[in-house]
């Protein structure tokens, strides 16, 4: 490579993480292949791409991407975790379309990982926080069968298992969580996610609500150490409230985030149920307002998932035309059918095959 390659395969790199770390990922994506294009045996474009593949759930690509990074650059460590966080993030991008089998087999590889990812970097607060998360989701499957029987997932899962080192997933997890803790003493979401997993152990163990405390008291000290607000806590923190009976502090909490955000429908329906639970006297009328938003939401996301199916599968517009005729759609939902290309793609093509365009929508009434 001349200078000036080496100039703009950096100029390059260092573009596309910048996009990557602003969530900006088809952009990073195209810094990175650019990068490669100039010199295709960079190792780092190739892992940094392949981090941006899987916060897409670009499956194939990402892995191909760390692989190729591996093999230019064995040992290489941050390649190494981001990997194994893509296999925990595939599982639970993927829980509708994975059978309970593949989603352990998915979080056991992400385990397998991160333990190779620790031994080449074991001073990585990261790494072993995120390593907890992936034990958290193992023991999520694990106990989701007792938890929730009337899902009927298969009770073959239900059995807590042992790891290789005898210990089982929770305490797995807690150890990873602590250890990230005592790496870096000021991350917040180390803190979360143990709180997430203590509040998992509390409700496998039908424990009360003294027993959610440790929970909470984790959540909080997260709440205090996220000085600048990344973390959407709020939401969580009412969720562990609410399980543990807690409805007073549960609904303050959820209504704190709903000021926040007042989109968040769980939120909103936890602080509807809460209140029944209380026996508040607006309970009725909260509980009559959520639904409704719950029933524009997903009016919402219908016309969402029908336009996703226009784009992706040709030849469906008449059935997406004549499944949001049955549809009652909220204003917003109208003007997403108003105002999207996609549908005004649809409407045309449905009268070219002699079909209706009329009466796509029934608004739902106050």
């Amino acid at each position: 490579m001349t200078d000036k390659d080496c100039t703009m395969r950096k100029s390059l790199a260092q573009q596309g993480e910048v996009h990557r770390r602003n969530g900006e990922y088809t952009a990073a994506i195209q810094c990175f292949t650019d990068a490669l294009a100039i010199d295709d045996e960079y190792a780092w474009a190739y892992a940094h791409r392949g981090a941006a593949r899987a916060a897409i759930d670009d499956w194939e690509r990402c892995c191909e991407d760390f692989d190729t990074a591996l093999k230019l650059q064995p040992g290489y460590g941050w390649a190494v975790g981001q990997w194994a966080e893509a296999f925990r993030t595939h599982a639970i991008y993927n829980m509708s379309g994975q059978s309970w089998e593949e989603l352990h087999s998915l979080v056991n590889r992400s385990i397998e990982l991160f333990d190779t990812a620790i031994s080449l970097s074991p001073g990585s607060a990261w790494t072993f926080a995120h390593r907890g998360a992936a034990y958290t989701f193992k023991y999520w499957l694990e106990i989701m069968p007792k938890l929730a029987p009337k899902l009927g997932i298969s009770a073959a899962h239900a059995a807590l298992s042992t790891t290789s080192s005898g210990k089982s997933a929770p305490e797995r997890a807690r150890e990873s969580f602590d250890r990230a803790c005592q790496i870096n003493r000021r991350y917040p979401w180390a803190h979360a996610f143990k709180a997430i997993l203590l509040g998992l152990v509390a409700s496998e163990r039908q424990g009360t609500a003294e027993d959610y405390d440790e929970a909470c008291h984790a959540l909080l000290a997260a709440l205090l150490l996220d000085v600048n607000h990344r973390l959407v806590l709020d939401r969580p923190l009412a969720t562990i409230l609410h399980r543990a009976g807690d409805f007073a502090r549960s609904v303050a909490i959820g209504t704190s985030g709903l000021q926040k955000d007042p989109e968040d429908i769980v939120s909103r329906y936890l602080v509807a149920v809460g209140l029944k639970r209380l026996g508040d006297p607006l309970a009725p009328a909260v509980i009559q307002q959520t639904r409704r938003l719950l029933e524009f939401a997903r009016s919402e996301i219908q016309v969402m998932l029908l336009g996703l199916d226009l784009l992706d599968k040709p030849g469906s517009e008449g059935t997406a035309v004549e499944t949001l005729s049955r549809e009652r759609l909220s204003v917003e939902a109208i003007g997403l059918v108003a105002f999207d290309p996609t549908w005004s793609d649809a409407h045309v093509l449905t009268a070219q095959a002699g079909g209706s365009t009329t009466d796509l929508a029934k608004p739902i009434k106050d």
